[in-house]
This record gives C-alpha cells, structure tokens and sequence, in this order.
C-alpha cells in the first residue's frame, strides 16, 4: 500500500495517457494497435484506482472503500470483453467494425454497467469522505453517466461511440487527480520541515 501511495501521481498520469492514447488510436481505426494500448491502460487501472485510494488512505471511510471495490470489479470483469476484442482484431487487423466492450460476449453490458456504477459511487463517496478532490469526483460522475448511456446505447437508441467520449472524460479525471496528487505533495513539505 506504500508503494502504491508513494508512486500514485507517476502510476494514475502513465494510466491516463494509455487510456487516452489507446480510444484516440482506436478512434482513428488503428484498432489493433489502440487496443492494445488500451488493454494496458485498463489493467493498468485497477492499480492506478488503487494507488488514488492508498495516497488518500487517512480520508477513506467505508462507503469510499466499497464504491472502490465496485469499481474495481468492474474493470475487473471487463478483461475478458477486452482480451477478446483484441483477439478479434488480432486475427483481423484491417477493415474490422470497431468493436466497444459493452458489446461482447459473455458479459459486456453487465461488465461495463457495473464498471460505470462503480466509477459513480466511488466518485461520489470519496468526494464525501474527502478523500477525493470535488472538481475530480464530479469529471469521474459524468464520465460514469456516460459511460452508462453508452452501455445502454442499443436500449436508448443513441450512438455507441459515447463510450469513447465517456473514456476520455476518465482519463481527463485522472490527469486531474494527478495534478492533485502532485499539489498535495507540494503542501505536505513545507510542513514536514517546521
């Protein structure tokens, strides 16, 4: 959990440029290589959440802890919609339909709904608790709100490249928890010295 916490800025920026990266290729239809991108941003997203929560680890409390959890059974559990969309691509790498993870078997919709939850209420908890900046939870809020539209995009009628727009705004949530995270490290020195 130190580790975590001693490296949170460097792991949740490094996590918001493969995520970012990763759509934004995909996006422009190099869908192997975006994919791939983005498979390491995700995996690396449940440790960059993890690192978030062990940075403000005095401020958590229980609700934060478990809308953490649900979060992190989310990214969880969308693996394998992204390992096998990888593969898809992988076997055909030019002129595929750009596949979303809510999208894939066996358990897309459920996956990314329960991701998007779970963005939503550790956002709000965390916020609550003070352990996440306000500015922060409400990007991480809409991002989820999104997100859901997306997953839901074959029931509401809409586009389902919202996805895209849903990841973008949790990337731009990370980089401002980043920036966060670095302004903390600012304040907490000079009281370390006095």
């Amino acid at each position: 959990m130190n580790f975590l916490a001693r490296n949170a800025r460097q792991i949740v920026l490094v996590d918001a440029a493969l995520l970012m990266g990763g759509v934004l290729m995909t996006s422009f239809n190099l869908l192997l290589v975006g994919w791939s991108v983005y498979a390491v941003g995700h995996v690396l997203a449940i440790g960059a959440f993890g690192a978030i929560a062990a940075y403000f680890r005095p401020q958590m409390d229980g609700w934060s802890w478990t809308g953490l959890l649900v979060l992190e059974a989310g990214l969880i559990l969308a693996l394998p919609q992204i390992a096998a969309i990888w593969q898809a691509y992988y076997q055909t790498p030019t002129g595929a339909l750009m596949q979303l993870p809510f999208q894939t078997a066996p358990i897309g919709h459920e996956a990314e709904i329960v991701l998007w939850v779970g963005l939503a209420f550790y956002a709000l908890a965390a916020r609550g608790a003070k352990a996440l900046p306000a500015g922060v939870a409400w990007i991480f809020v809409i991002a989820a709100l999104l997100g859901l539209v997306a997953a839901l995009a074959d029931v509401l009628f809409v586009t389902a490249y919202w996805w895209v727009l849903a990841m973008f705004m949790l990337a731009f949530g990370l980089v401002a928890t980043g920036g966060n995270l670095e302004a903390a490290d600012s304040a907490a020195e000079p009281s370390a010295t006095t």
